[in-house]
């Protein structure tokens, strides 16, 4: 029989609502996951279900503002990268977490997440971070990082607030996101992962992703030795993985990257196996006795 799930609703600064869930044993290394943009964290099911992760992890996730379960907000001003930081204050707040490992997936969205959490909570309240697939950088630089094929999906959602238009780039998003897998990835779960993105409605998405962030402190910390794995698809049709590698490793001095053969932007599912254990290890290296070794 799977954990029990713990779920918390708390507010962040702003009084939205973040839902989040926790599974596992508090007294193990805490880990939050952070999703893609406009699905939600029940894209991580697999791995909150996976023994060999709860066994050993306390694993947290939660859906970020205007996803999911979570509230929805409407305004420009509500994606203010502050607020991105104290939603996850709440939740380390209500989870009772000590320096997690953070684990985030792509679309510059989860990566972004990561920088807003280090320019707005001083000090840095995260061990380490585990990239996956990701765009790391919102703005300019990101056009360098992706493919053509998700540059023209982003430029569509930034731009329209046409539920029709939306919704058509929204399945092109969705499908890229599997494309390319060597393993077969569920129908069911494909559907229920577009169904959540279209669930957001497309004034929304376009709020979510013209917000701005800050980078700066993240870099810092990267140059000051923050441990980082970054995880990318041979077979990506949304990132250029190599791309991605080559501009962290340029920040990043405790950076360790793979490219794993034969999988797609959804590495953790398509390849769990391997994603499984490459977190374990990442996370076993970083804790002793359940405190992380690197300090700021």
């Amino acid at each position: 029989m799977p954990p029990a799930i713990v779920v918390k609703t708390p507010r962040s600064a702003d009084g939205t609502r973040i839902h989040a869930e926790a599974v596992g044993n508090p007294r193990n290394p805490h880990v939050v996951f952070i999703h893609e943009a406009t699905l939600c964290c029940l894209v991580y099911d697999e791995l909150f279900q996976d023994a060999r992760l709860t066994d050993h992890l306390y694993l947290v996730r939660y859906d970020l503002r205007c996803h999911g379960r979570s509230g929805i907000t409407r305004t420009a001003e509500s994606q203010h990268s502050s607020l991105y930081a104290s939603d996850f204050a709440a939740v380390a707040g209500a989870f009772g977490l000590h320096r997690p490992i953070i684990v985030a997936w792509y679309v510059g969205f989860g990566a972004a997440v990561v920088a807003d959490i280090c320019a707005h909570i001083n000090p840095p309240p995260i061990a380490g971070i585990v990239y996956i697939a990701p765009l790391p950088f919102l703005g300019p630089t990101m056009t360098q990082l992706v493919t053509p094929r998700m540059l023209g999906i982003a430029q569509t959602l930034i731009t329209t607030h046409d539920t029709a238009t939306s919704g058509r780039a929204k399945t092109d998003f969705v499908n890229g996101v599997v494309a390319g897998s060597a393993c077969r990835v569920p129908d069911t779960m494909k559907a229920a992962w577009l169904g959540r993105s279209i669930l957001q409605d497309a004034e929304v998405t376009a709020h979510v992703l013209s917000r701005t962030h800050d980078p700066a402190r993240l870099l810092e910390l990267g140059r000051q030795g923050l441990p980082l794995l970054v995880l990318v698809g041979a077979d990506d049709a949304l990132v250029d993985g190599g791309a991605v590698v080559r501009e962290l490793r340029r920040h990043f001095r405790n950076a360790e990257t793979h490219v794993v053969p034969g999988s797609s932007h959804a590495l953790f599912v398509d390849h769990r196996d391997e994603f499984v254990g490459l977190l374990l290890v990442f996370v076993g290296r970083l804790a002793v006795s359940g405190q992380a070794l690197f300090s700021f």
